[in-house]
């Protein structure tokens, strides 16, 4: 008794560890995010930062990604996009690439000393690794072309190359149950941490960070567009978990999905919209039917709380009118009626219009090669009247399309035929698995949303954003050996 009462003991004392490890690895690390922010990401920074990261990360690389996912859906860009800036030059090491190669280098050192770790590389990966030596090719050979922006070159390189190794990080790292629950509830986590930026967004009467992605309508983001993409993954997720009842508190739960709603409504990102009902409508289609009821039976109940909140709401600034608050109020309403009916009358609208010119002008020049592509770091005259400029084949706001500009049809079929046999290759072992199934699910969902959202804007193109398509895509095939190994 005295022996197992001590070794329980030892089990919650080890628990605990962790647990204070991993908050202070998050505090660490953010703080550094935070002065790099205030103060410039210099050379002392980004040693510092780099030294702190390789501490915590080293001796557990599973650390390294729930850092990944977390900090890239608090700081954004200041986490993934901030260069390293020294007196002679700018360098486009990122923090976010400073974490990666640490917990690559983490997981060797561990898959050296133990070998514990299952190494699937089977038609999807081997497709994926065709891909990202394609990717080394056209690099090399921007070096050799004229009109070629390599720094533009790199970084394409960078979005279609470097960060696809997130995908083989995740299946060969999240091989347990207790696993990819952990890493899903911390996209949930970072979901609920990003509803203090939405606050802070009514509280100033504009988003932070919003300035980085302008409205073509009139109107104001009370959320940045990248946390609102956010939101949508998150969303998707918990839905699908509410779906199964796997929420001890379906109100409170309930509360923050309205709020996350909200945010991204607020965002005013028209294709976040769409995709949000895109990804909710493959959920529908893919759960059971007594799920779909319940989840439907839930959504209702929330709408009439929402319905109640704002008639209240609405209500109170007639019957105490407050001038700040009654001008949000006016500005949200007004975005958002504006946002809507540009998407019908689309061509009012400057951004809609920028898009189809831009996408015209890219087809006629691939045509001229279409099986190889235009190459990287490429850029395109573009006439709209009295604004002409060259725009960087990269930014054509369609992801799908810029590959193929880009890299042609060989890239485009590549990168299309790992997507389509990653997704329905694991469909089989989705099923399987009744303790999973909520989470699977709600990946799947979350995984078409980002594909169809990736039409809209240069997702993949951002390291911000491009990354979680990568790891739903590696968290969906964790099925294939979650469902083969014991855990």
């Amino acid at each position: 008794m005295n022996r197992a009462v001590s070794s329980q003991n030892t089990l919650n004392s080890q628990s605990n560890f962790n647990v204070t490890y991993n908050i202070l690895a998050y505090l660490y690390v953010g703080c550094f995010v935070i002065l790099g922010i205030i103060i410039g990401f210099s050379p002392i920074v980004y040693g510092l930062f780099f030294i702190i990261s390789l501490i915590f990360i080293l001796p557990s690389h599973l650390l390294g990604l729930y850092m990944i996912i977390f900090m890239t859906m608090i700081f954004e860009r200041w986490f993934s996009l901030s260069p390293l800036i020294t007196d002679s030059a700018i360098y486009k090491l990122y923090p976010l690439d400073i974490i990666i190669i640490i917990t690559i280098l983490s997981w060797l050192l561990n898959q050296l000393k133990t070998s514990s770790h299952k190494i699937l590389f089977r038609f999807p990966e081997k497709i994926l690794t065709l891909f990202i030596v394609l990717n080394i090719i056209y690099l090399i050979k921007s070096f050799f072309e004229i009109n070629t922006d390599i720094g533009v070159a790199f970084s394409s390189f960078k979005n279609y190359a470097f960060y696809p190794i997130l995908y083989f990080l995740i299946i060969y790292s999240i091989q347990t149950k207790k696993q990819l629950k952990n890493i899903t509830h911390l996209i949930l986590l970072g979901g609920v941490a990003i509803i203090a930026f939405l606050i802070i967004g009514l509280m100033r009467g504009e988003g932070l960070w919003t300035e980085y992605t302008p409205l073509s309508t009139v109107g104001v983001r009370f959320l940045a567009g990248t946390h609102a993409f956010y939101l949508v993954i998150a969303t998707l997720i918990a839905l699908s978990l509410l779906a199964f009842d796997r929420f001890k508190n379906k109100g409170f739960i309930s509360m923050i999905i309205i709020i996350w709603l909200t945010g991204t409504v607020l965002s005013l990102m028209r294709h976040l919209w769409l995709s949000f009902f895109v990804g909710l409508s493959t959920l529908l289609i893919f759960i059971p039917i007594i799920n779909r009821k319940n989840l439907i039976k839930s959504s209702f109940k929330s709408g009439l709380i929402i319905f109640t909140i704002i008639a209240i709401f609405l209500l109170s600034t007639n019957l105490f009118p407050l001038q700040d608050l009654s001008q949000s109020v006016d500005t949200a309403y007004t975005s958002i009626t504006q946002r809507v009916i540009s998407i019908v009358s689309g061509s009012q609208d400057t951004s809609i219009n920028w898009r189809i010119n831009f996408w015209n002008v890219a087809k006629k020049s691939w045509l001229k090669s279409p099986i190889t592509g235009l190459g990287f770091g490429k850029k395109l005259p573009l006439d709209l009247g009295d604004w002409q400029t060259f725009e960087e084949i990269r930014n054509i706001h369609n992801s799908p399309l810029a590959i193929t500009i880009q890299m042609g049809l060989i890239g485009i079929g590549l990168f299309g035929l790992f997507v389509v046999t990653n997704v329905l290759g694991n469909l089989k072992y989705i099923f399987k698995n009744d303790d999973l199934k909520p989470y699977y699910f709600g990946l799947l969902s979350a995984t078409v949303a980002v594909i169809f959202a990736s039409l809209f804007q240069p997702y993949l193109e951002t390291n911000l954003t491009g990354i979680f398509f990568w790891i739903l895509l590696g968290l969906l095939r964790t099925s294939i050996i979650i469902n083969k190994v014991k855990s």
